[in-house]
């Protein structure tokens, strides 16, 4: 649901997203509607935190997904986790009862902490090269230095991230677009974009010079 089990990129990392759950109690639906779910992949152990829009938590925990337990409630039932994609099912009995819980999640806003952490780190390197290029190309003759070169990521761009509709899989597939303005070139400060590839390196510095 948040990515295959053991994978590098959910190592330690946390994500939350919002999703619908419906939950049946020996085939009969007891709850259908809006929740959340967070995750935490790490340390040896794998958990997720079920929150239902009716006040009902559910806490799936265990050494990795296919060995899970239902903490509190049901006496600790052992659960089968099946994972299909955007859609996750939890399955338990205590005995008495079959209980399952489905967990479909809006894919874009899933975001691992890790996830988050490499992308800034990839637009502050993208944005450096950036800077690199930008004053190898206008520097010339000039008292220009890095600290006169100010890059931003597009305005566009940093919505669909902070939106999670890019992901880090598509920067590295697409590279990133900055804005940038300059001081201390010679003659005209130039002004325009510069964009980097999926590696970040740059492809591309247009401006009005």
């Amino acid at each position: 649901m948040f990515g295959a089990a053991g994978s590098p990129a959910l190592a330690n990392t946390v994500a939350k997203a919002e999703a619908e759950c419906r939950l049946t109690d020996n085939g009969r639906v007891v709850f259908d509607g809006g929740c959340s779910i967070k995750q935490k992949d790490g340390s040896g152990t794998v958990g997720f935190v079920v929150k239902l829009e009716d006040g009902s938590t559910y806490r799936f925990s265990g050494p990795n997904r296919t060995n899970l337990r239902l903490e509190g409630g049901d006496g600790g039932s052992n659960v089968m986790f099946e994972d299909k994609g955007a859609k996750g099912l939890f399955s338990w009995n205590d005995g008495t009862r079959t209980r399952r819980l489905s967990v479909k999640t809006n894919e874009t806003s899933t975001s691992s902490a890790g996830d988050r952490d490499q992308i800034n780190a990839r637009i502050e390197s993208d944005g450096r090269n950036c800077k690199s290029a930008i004053l190898a190309k206008y520097g010339d003759g000039s008292r220009m230095s890095m600290a006169d070169v100010d890059v931003t990521l597009g305005a566009t761009l940093r919505q669909s991230i902070d939106a999670g509709k890019t992901s880090l899989a598509d920067i590295n597939r697409s590279g990133l677009d900055y804005n940038f303005t300059t001081r201390r070139a010679k003659g005209k400060d130039p002004i325009g974009t510069c964009a980097t590839d999926g590696q970040g390196t740059v492809i591309k510095i247009q401006s009005n010079r």
